[in-house]
């Protein structure tokens, strides 16, 4: 695993990269596609993804699935953060984000509902997403995850 002087840099990439988003309004949050905004009522009213706790991730680690484009942009950081200072935790948010960033294959039903999430991505914000999850790519339990999203979307992107 990488050190933490390593851990630190990426946090402080994908912050800068991800900064300057705007939260999403209650009315963009859910994706159109879904029927069910169960996993994401914690976000209504507007919560900050710079001040989701450990706890608010952990809760809502199924809201990535249910985000729309705009709202999975902007709160995509803090599963991120959580997941690199927390790789060896039991919680399932770390493979639930990693879940969340692989669309799967072009002949898999839910392919382009789970890929329209990253429309919006900046290059940059593409870039930390990659070297995100070729940090975990050796991860003994994530590494597979962030394997298998790398080689479904993110090496092309």
């Amino acid at each position: 695993m990488a050190s933490s002087s390593n851990v630190s840099s990426l946090i402080e990439a994908i912050q800068s990269a991800f900064e300057g988003n705007e939260m999403p309004s209650d009315d963009e949050l859910l994706h159109p596609d879904c029927m069910d905004d169960v996993d994401v009522l914690e976000f209504y009213g507007g919560v900050r993804w710079q001040d989701m706790t450990d706890e608010n991730v952990v809760y809502s680690y199924a809201a990535p699935t249910a985000f729309s484009p705009i709202a999975f942009r902007y709160y995509l950081p803090a599963y991120l953060i959580w997941t690199l200072n927390n790789a060896e935790s039991v919680e399932v948010a770390g493979e639930s984000i990693l879940l969340a960033l692989d669309p799967g294959t072009e002949k898999e039903l839910l392919h382009d509902f789970r890929k329209s999430k990253f429309d919006l991505l900046t290059r940059d914000q593409v870039e930390a997403v990659k070297v995100f999850l070729w940090h975990f790519e050796d991860h003994s339990d994530l590494g597979p995850f962030a394997q298998t999203a790398l080689v479904n979307y993110w090496i092309d992107a």
